[in-house]
């Protein structure tokens, strides 16, 4: 949907979360891992601030795949909340 460009989505919200991914899983740190303790929680850091950008991101994308699907119908979702 978003290459199709009918989900509105800013690049960066898609850009931040695989940057993280990405620093996580590359051998390249600022804080090298053999360094036991400061190495992982460069890491856990960056994953903190990517992770929960990413299910912002999800969250508001099955919102409006919901409004989509019911705008069809007649129907529209006013609120809701994914637990």
């Amino acid at each position: 949907m978003w290459r199709k460009g009918t989900y509105p989505v800013k690049s960066m919200d898609l850009i931040l979360p695989l940057v993280g991914l990405l620093y996580v899983i590359s051998p390249i740190d600022i804080i090298p891992d053999f360094i036991v303790v400061a190495g992982v929680l460069d890491d856990l850091a960056v994953l903190s601030l990517a992770i929960p950008k990413l299910i912002r991101e999800v969250d508001k994308f099955l919102l409006w795949e919901a409004e989509q699907k019911y705008s069809t119908n007649g129907a529209k979702v006013i609120d809701a909340e994914i637990v």
